[in-house]
């Protein structure tokens, strides 16, 4: 297992978009809650993928993988983004 930690603090947030939810051309899968106030955001998920495993966590805290090649093609993929949460 790998383990990617974020010491994310404040008002700043490090979120997943939106449109990552559901299945994509990526090959992934992501669940995870839409959370909307002006802009739309996705804190934490589960992301599954038929070679690579999964990815689950909070890009705010921390996010495990089954490996760090998968979670390496999670990101490449579905970065997280870096907004204000005092921006909405």
């Amino acid at each position: 297992m790998f383990t990617e930690k974020f010491n994310i603090r404040g008002h700043y947030a490090n979120t997943l978009p939106p449109e990552c939810v559901g299945k994509n051309e990526s090959g992934w899968e992501v669940k995870g809650e839409i959370h909307e106030d002006y802009y739309e955001w996705v804190n934490e998920f589960e992301a599954e993928h038929p070679k690579y495993g999964k990815v689950w966590g909070d890009f705010e805290k921390e996010v495990h993988a089954d490996s760090e090649e998968g979670y390496k093609n999670f990101i490449e993929n579905h970065p997280p983004e870096s907004w204000d949460y005092w921006d909405i």
